[in-house]
């Protein structure tokens, strides 16, 4: 899967063979849409999966592991080490069950990792001091599991287990604490005494032990279910012949896309409009209101391209033009119940094309809202709704040239400051209120964080926020009872807008493992 563009050049090495009669050839991958069907078809194959459960991923661990090697040394903190990276092993790979609460995309920890892991820490502990616990830490987030982790707060969670499972209070002495709150380590080097402790623990996994919500589950389960209907989409896909054209089935499949399109822009002078009557930013223009202009421009441009089309397609099917290479491939995509790509291209969007049409225009009107309200001087004195734009990433950094220029500071200067209650951000320029959020992984009461409860909503509304750009020696110091908590475009947790300060009580570490976060309002 690492290589997938060169697969086909092997496939054809493989048939152009005459290999000796016990030839093997053994390959390993990842599920990947673009493997050659091919080569797979004529493979034998062996799907290869981890044990589900921490229990039975610990147990795999010390059946692998000898009674020699833990008794290596006979030193019972080398061996309780093992044992925590055994479980931290099992915790990081089972956590991925809760994706993308738990994680926000598949990561490959493997034996590899626990291998180079335990290596670690057998080095660390032949000497006859005290292990140096923030080596491990350093080595194991850096190089040996962080390394494969690519969002930052994905690998915060990472950080928050290394120091909640190898530190002094855990490992190396009785009457500490247990580990993950869970298992009392034993002061032995005895293989045995170890399995007993894996014995001990439940069968089937709490979220608890994950230091996730307790609602985690539901969540999960609203996951799968998408992910069943969007598998169940592809499954009753009709099957479209690329060079075919069928004047009955794309009259009956196509016509309610275009039925839909004509009653949304019912009314509507957008898709008249010529390029000269769409306004476009100018040099002199202020950034917001500049960022606003060419937002409506592209999003103005490309209503008016799935307008013409649609209108290509239709008047295809009415025999009025000849069928193109591009008529063709939009009509094949929206057949197959996909967004076109010269479509996604421009803006992404959801999935489905009827809820991708319903998203474009309601975001064209929106964003014609900004910018008369820009225009007007009232666009920051009233809350703003981020999920109406198509970027809103951009706009916060278009609110941060902003500021410099009213401040006349230089705009890496600035940082970026939230306040909660209603009150105003101190010597704050432009300060913006921010609402339709909606959070995740907790709740929140009393302008704090609190914890779910098992029947709390995977998602549920949080109060309007202000942020603004201050400079960095005019912020408040943020206490430290408030966590950063990530905001994401949709609660697939694909693509980060910003993050936010949110109060909370206890610690910011156990917020992290609880991989809190705050969703724009879907349309």
């Amino acid at each position: 899967h690492l290589v997938i563009a060169w697969v086909p050049v092997l496939e054809k090495e493989i048939n152009s063979l005459k290999p000796h009669k016990n030839f093997r050839l053994w390959l390993t991958a990842e599920p990947h849409l673009k493997f050659p069907l091919v080569l797979l078809e004529s493979s034998l194959k062996v799907t290869y999966e981890s044990p589900p459960g921490v229990k039975k991923n610990l147990l795999r661990t010390y059946e692998a592991w000898t009674p020699e090697f833990i008794e290596k040394g006979h030193q019972p903190v080398r061996a309780q080490a093992l044992f925590a990276l055994a479980w931290f092993h099992a915790i990081i790979q089972e956590r991925r069950n809760y994706i993308p609460s738990g994680w926000t995309k598949f990561y490959e920890f493997s034996t590899a990792d626990l291998r180079s892991g335990a290596d670690i820490i057998d080095r660390l502990c032949r000497g006859t001091g005290s292990i140096q616990w923030d080596f491990i830490h350093g080595l194991f987030e850096n190089a040996v599991f962080g390394g494969r982790i690519d969002n930052n707060y994905d690998l915060e969670v990472l950080r928050s287990y290394l120091y909640q499972y190898f530190e002094r209070d855990v490992l190396g002495g009785k009457g500490r604490r247990k580990l993950a709150g869970l298992v009392e380590l034993p002061m032995s080097v005895n293989h045995k005494d170890y399995v007993k402790a894996i014995s001990s623990l439940p069968e089937t996994d709490s979220p608890l032990i994950f230091n996730l919500p307790q609602n985690i589950d539901r969540s999960q389960q609203e996951s799968v279910a998408k992910g069943v209907l969007a598998q169940l989409v592809v499954v009753t896909r009709p099957e479209v012949e690329d060079e075919q054209f069928d004047k009955n089935r794309w009259t009956k499949d196509l016509s309610p896309f275009l039925h839909l399109w004509k009653r949304l822009n019912q009314g509507s002078d957008l898709v008249k409009l010529a390029p000269e009557q769409i306004p476009a930013p100018k040099e002199d223009d202020p950034p917001l209101l500049a960022f606003l202009l060419q937002e409506r421009q592209s999003a103005i441009l490309l209503l008016q391209k799935v307008h013409g089309d649609l209108s290509k397609i239709s008047r295809v099917i009415r025999g009025s033009i000849l069928l193109t290479t591009d008529v063709r491939a939009n009509a094949n995509s929206l057949l197959k119940h996909e967004v076109p790509a010269a479509w996604t291209k421009k803006w992404e969007g959801p999935m489905a094309p009827i809820r991708w049409f319903r998203s474009l225009v309601a975001k064209c009107v929106a964003v014609g809202g900004w910018v008369e309200r820009c225009q007007a001087g009232s666009l920051l004195s009233s809350p703003a709704d981020l999920s109406e734009l198509f970027n809103p990433a951009v706009f916060l950094n278009a609110l941060r040239q902003e500021t410099a220029r009213r401040l006349n500071q230089p705009i890496n200067s600035l940082v970026f400051v939230s306040q909660w209650g209603g009150s105003t951000v101190r010597k704050a320029s432009c300060p913006v209120v921010i609402e339709g959020l909606m959070i995740e992984g907790a709740l929140f009461e009393g302008g704090r964080l609190i914890e779910c409860n098992r029947d709390s909503p995977a998602a549920s509304a949080i109060a309007p926020c202000t942020v603004a750009w201050v400079v960095e020696g005019d912020a408040k110091k943020e206490s430290t009872e408030s966590v950063q908590v990530p905001v994401y475009y949709s609660s697939e947790r694909e693509h980060q807008v910003t993050s936010i300060n949110v109060p909370c009580t206890g610690s910011p570490r156990n917020w992290k493992l609880k991989s809190v976060a705050l969703i724009l309002k879907n349309q």
